[in-house]
């Protein structure tokens, strides 16, 4: 379909520049001949010099309307032709895009649900056929647990996604953020005990939230860093503020993110590379929802590079 738009618009194209071509060529032959007839009509009627120019100059004039017009109307029509192969390109383009992010998404959504209830369903028929152990019953009844909640995290991200488009509602009120994000840290340091995670915030600063959005810009920013980390994932949280503004700079030792994928990560169900071959779990949710809380709070992320190797995310949020 592609390839026969741009064969179609080409054949245009290339017609209009011949009928361009034969219309100026026609345009100066009838010029000529008008011309050769006002000279010979001049020297029959036997009239004065004056009275040719004025004529020869009223035909100079015609002739050079319509072959502004010729001009004029090719340009415009070739214009709209270019324009729009440019927009099939760029659907086509988009096309493309939404297709391989759907293909990826369903491929990411079926492996993150299929992996924890495989390993409940794993789990639990260990506990029923073999005798074990109360201490190894507790740690698999909270393999169980975690598993279950990784369910429902999943399940709750794509039902927030779902009402973040037209139906939820934010509750605002007066936040301790760093007091949220130290929360988040001990969290994350608990089921993540292989990270180390430094953060600068001592004293309370206070803005505009909702509490749920903002731990979720944070745990999913947190959870990002570690997850895109290093082996042993440093995560460095700083803050300082600017004309009222707090920024909150988190930054990973990861692999970083390609100039030309920044302004695609925070899309609906985008992820980085081909989901057939991704090691890391996700659904490209976290920065979709991240960046909407975000923008909620009259906010913004700026994506940067880190020197010392992987991401920085600058959450800039207004202080009350």
């Amino acid at each position: 379909m592609k390839f026969l738009s741009y064969g179609v618009m080409t054949y245009m194209l290339l017609a209009l520049i011949w009928w361009t071509v034969l219309l100026s060529k026609n345009n100066n032959e009838i010029y000529k001949k008008n011309i050769e007839l006002t000279q010979l009509n001049a020297r029959i009627d036997n009239l004065p010099k004056v009275y040719l120019d004025i004529k020869s100059d009223q035909i100079h004039l015609h002739h050079e309307r319509i072959r502004q017009m010729i001009i004029g109307e090719g340009l415009v029509f070739g214009l709209s032709l270019i324009l729009g192969m440019w927009m099939v390109q760029n659907a086509f383009n988009k096309e493309i895009e939404q297709t391989r992010n759907q293909k990826n998404f369903l491929l990411s959504i079926t492996h993150e649900f299929k992996s924890p209830i495989a390993a409940i369903q794993l789990i639990t028929e260990t506990l029923l056929k073999r005798r074990i152990e109360k201490e190894q019953q507790e740690d698999l009844y909270h393999s169980i647990l975690s598993e279950n909640k990784r369910l429902e995290l999943l399940i709750n991200n794509l039902l927030l996604a779902a009402r973040l488009e037209n139906s939820y509602q934010f509750n605002f009120e007066r936040l301790d953020i760093n007091s949220i994000i130290k929360k988040c840290i001990d969290h994350q340091t608990i089921t993540n005990p292989e990270s180390i995670i430094h953060f600068n915030g001592e004293q309370p600063v206070y803005i505009s939230g909702d509490r749920t959005a903002i731990v979720s810009v944070f745990t999913n920013l947190i959870e990002n860093g570690i997850k895109y980390g290093s082996a042993r994932p440093l995560i460095q949280i700083s803050q300082f503020i600017i004309d009222k503004h707090l920024h909150i700079a988190i930054k990973d030792n990861g692999t970083g993110i390609p100039d030309k994928e920044k302004g695609k990560v925070f899309n609906q169900f985008y992820r980085m590379g081909n989901e057939e071959t991704r090691k890391t779990k996700g659904t490209g949710l976290g920065l979709y929802i991240t960046n909407k809380f975000v923008k909620a709070h009259n906010g913004k992320i700026i994506i940067e590079d880190n020197p010392d190797g992987g991401t920085i995310f600058n959450v800039i949020l207004p202080l009350i």
